[in-house]
């Protein structure tokens, strides 16, 4: 009653799992290079007018800081800097 042995090949596997390493690192390495925070705002700079994103930067800040005010005018400048913020970013989103 007993059942003939089961055999099992691998073959090319250890080379199989090298090359799909190696092409993970490499699009790891890649992805790392293009979500950069320092390498990301370079590249939006040099693409864009610098006092444009520098002036959207500012207004996204200015719209977190006081969207937490507890007056009614702190509110209405969180509204208007984040207005801006979006205006500034569909400007540089049309120009890319």
């Amino acid at each position: 009653m007993a059942s003939p042995p089961i055999r099992i090949e691998l073959r090319h596997l250890a080379t199989e799992r090298e090359d799909a390493q190696r092409d993970l690192q490499e699009t790891l390495v890649a992805l790392e290079e293009k979500l950069l925070p320092q390498r990301a705002v370079r590249r939006l700079v040099s693409r864009h007018h610098a006092g444009l994103v520098l002036f959207g930067a500012g207004a996204v800040g200015a719209a977190i800081g006081f969207s937490r005010s507890p007056t009614r005018g702190g509110r209405a400048a969180a509204l208007v800097a984040a207005a801006a913020a979006g205006a500034v970013f569909c400007q540089l989103g049309r120009r890319t």
